[in-house]
This record gives structure tokens, C-alpha cells and sequence, in this order.
């Protein structure tokens, strides 16, 4: 996302008129997704990572598996999906190779998941990419 004003405005303190960024809305969505894995058991290692060429939105871990989940905020849930591309998911994988060097974390099974937030702030999981 990039860091210039969404054109929505909200209502600040004071009911004063405040534009909210789309680095800000981004982190919404991004705690949002963070607590839905958190209730589900999953611990929060990290977030907004960046290494090996990408960045990685969530990192959790459960038993033996690390879970890298790709955050993506858009007015539907197949249009978060659709903004996923090939070249989207080499930079995930690249920064996941990193991420798995930097700290020993080989002997972990891999999963990648996407978790879209659509408008209304649904959030709709599309469960390990690697295996589909």
C-alpha cells in the first residue's frame, strides 16, 4: 500500500475531520488478521519483516509450523485475492527463504496463507498457497 491519503475521511478527537492513510488502514487490516490467528492458537512472531528482495506481513508459529500470512485490504475479497500475482508471491517466498536462513528456522514445515479484509472488514482465509 502506499502512504498517500485515502480519500475517506474519519472522525477524529473533537469530531474534528482526519484523513486516514493507507499505511494506517493497512496496519488495521493487519491487526485484525493478527488477533483472528491469535485466537486460533497461533503465536505472533513477527510482522511487516523484510529481507531476501520482499516482505512478509504476518509471521506465526504453531508446534512445528511456521505460517507467513500475506494481508491484503481491497473492496472485495476476490478482488484481494486477484491482487495477489505471481511476481507477489516470489517476493513472499524470497523473503520467507530469508526469514527461515537468518533464524535457524529450517526444521519448521512451511505454510503461506492470505487473508483478505474486504470493506466491511471481513476477513476470508485463503489457507496454505503452497499446497493449491
Amino acid at each position: 500500500l502506499s502512504r498517500r491519503a485515502c480519500r475517506q475521511p474519519s472522525c477524529g478527537k473533537h469530531g474534528h475531520m482526519v484523513e486516514l492513510t493507507t499505511s494506517a488502514i493497512g496496519g488495521s487490516a493487519e491487526r485484525r488478521v493478527a488477533s483472528w490467528y491469535r485466537r486460533r492458537g497461533w503465536r505472533w512472531c513477527a510482522h511487516n519483516w523484510i529481507g531476501g528482495g520482499g516482505e512478509l506481513d504476518l509471521v506465526f508459529s504453531r508446534w512445528t509450523t511456521l505460517l507467513i500470512v500475506e494481508v491484503r485490504l481491497r473492496a472485495t475479497a476476490q478482488a484481494a485475492r486477484g491482487s495477489v500475482d505471481d511476481e507477489k508471491l516470489k517476493r513472499v517466498l524470497g523473503a520467507t527463504a530469508a526469514l527461515v536462513r537468518t533464524h535457524g528456522l529450517q526444521c519448521y514445515r512451511l505454510r503461506v496463507d492470505l487473508a483478505t479484509v474486504d470493506h466491511r472488514g471481513r476477513i476470508a482465509v485463503s489457507r496454505d498457497l503452497l499446497r493449491a
